[in-house]
């Protein structure tokens, strides 16, 4: 089990498809993932550490792009930069409603 699936075990992220039926914007997010010298961001929404795969709302640096999707937390936590890990949890990050964040430009 890699640093990040590890991390986010033990924030008790919803469980995956057990927000199906909320809104978006009530969806709470509880973490932020990012990559370093990059403006790609994760906001996870749903979690199955077994499968080590995310739900959540993806922002890989156009926000007219932006999206809510699936992603393979073995993949991200594969991704190398300057031989260190390239995708990160924002530990400062606090969990709130999507539709709170203010980091997030909504297309």
């Amino acid at each position: 089990m890699g640093q990040l699936t590890q991390q986010l075990a033990a924030l008790n992220v919803s469980p995956l498809y057990s927000t199906e039926s909320t809104k978006a914007e009530d969806k709470v997010i509880y973490a932020r993932l990012f990559a370093l010298a990059s403006a790609a961001t994760w906001y996870v929404a749903e979690f199955d550490p077994e499968e080590q795969l995310v739900f959540g709302y993806a922002d890989l640096g156009d926000p007219t792009c932006a999206e809510w999707g699936y992603v393979s937390i073995a993949e991200l936590e594969s991704l190398r930069w300057l031989g260190v890990p390239r995708v990160e949890l924002d530990v400062h990050f606090t969990p709130t409603r999507f539709a709170e964040l203010k980091e997030v430009q909504l297309a």
